[in-house]
């Protein structure tokens, strides 16, 4: 039973205990709830497109990290995610309830802005250290759009927060006003003021508690979502949001996780110390000492000067994907092939699968 009905049912039996002089009593609780229902339900349309902009700015920043530590098909995910935080944020827009409601969506709109030209700038250039770069230029831009979009939580929270105390204030005013109601009628208002407060009021302070922890940093803490009314809804909603987030953040780390693994791995496999190098001359993976490093980065510098350095102590292999390279291996000459062949050019090899 969602928090309407529970209301409007309240109401209803109170009306059937008031006799006649305290009808228009029972008609003003009547349109009381109508109202406070009217301003909960705009309300979490509101709470609800500012859920949608977190998720798909979450999406969206996930998406950039991708794209930073190199993954191409992350473009997509970044275009889809920006298009459903547009869309969330319009129909935000076109469901403004409250005086300060609009200030707060120009806020989420310009820091939005500002977060978009840093990621194209970031996907624009090739960095030494992308998530050097993405803390320096992104996330502070990312951060500010999120405590826009929260603070549009809290504006609409606040608003329900300020309906119920206004329907509790108006509640006790008519119950002053009509003194010589039954005092089963104000047995019974209590009983609903009581729920009111259990229902919605305690609910709400569980709702903005575990968002202003989202907003914290702290991703641990769940709503309750026992009930399956309005608030219940939200509350699920807002545990799926958190879910989604923990679960990609273990997808990208378990991903990074095994790429290093696989790397390490396979250099392993090969018997004399080696060096992998990325196209722009980072060091990905190693297996050989600091000088060796060294001196590897001076021989792989050497040959892409157009050197040649066939009696270098490092043999050199570039990898290609097609016809673009993607790195270069670096494996110490050992004696014997160095007695045997003076001089080895190197060698172009194109990974399978």
């Amino acid at each position: 039973m969602d928090l309407r009905t529970r209301i409007l049912v309240g109401y209803g039996y109170l009306v059937s205990l008031i006799v006649i002089s305290a009808m228009a009593a029972a008609l003003g609780f009547h349109h009381l709830g109508s109202r406070l229902s009217e301003v909960l339900d705009e309300n979490f349309d509101s709470v609800r497109w500012s859920m949608e902009m977190v998720e798909a700015l979450e999406r969206q920043d996930s998406a950039l990290l991708s794209a930073l530590l190199g993954d191409e098909g992350s473009n997509q995910a970044i275009s889809d995610s920006e298009s459903a935080f547009l869309a969330a944020l319009d129909k935000a827009r076109a469901n403004v309830t409250e005086d300060h409601e609009t200030d707060v969506i120009n806020e989420v709109d310009t820091a939005y802005q500002a977060y978009r030209e840093a990621r194209i700038r970031l996907l624009a250039e090739t960095h030494e250290r992308p998530l050097a770069a993405y803390d320096a230029e992104a996330f502070p831009r990312f951060d500010a759009v999120k405590r826009s979009v929260v603070k549009l939580l809290d504006v609409n929270h606040q608003a329900m927060v300020a309906a119920d105390n206004e329907a509790r204030a108006e509640a006790s005013r008519r119950a002053a006003a009509h003194g010589l109601v039954v005092v089963l009628a104000l047995v019974s208002f209590a009983w609903l003021s009581r729920a009111l407060r259990r229902d919605v009021l305690a609910r709400l302070t569980n709702l903005k508690s575990v968002a202003s922890s989202m907003a914290s940093g702290d991703t641990d803490r769940r709503a309750d979502a026992t009930r399956t009314d309005e608030l219940g809804l939200l509350a699920e909603q807002l545990n799926n949001l958190l879910d989604r987030e923990a679960e990609l953040r273990g997808r990208m780390d378990a991903r990074l996780a095994a790429s290093r693994a696989l790397v390490l791995g396979l250099l392993a496999e090969i018997a004399e110390p080696s060096v992998l190098f990325a196209p722009d001359g980072r060091v990905v993976a190693s297996t050989a000492a600091d000088p060796e490093v060294k001196t590897a980065r001076e021989i792989l510098k050497r040959a892409r000067s157009g050197e040649v350095t066939n009696d270098a102590a490092f043999d050199l292999t570039e990898l290609c994907a097609g016809s673009r390279t993607v790195g270069c291996l670096a494996t110490r000459r050992s004696t014997r092939a160095s007695a045997s062949s003076p001089g080895r050019p190197s060698q172009k090899t194109k990974p399978h699968g």
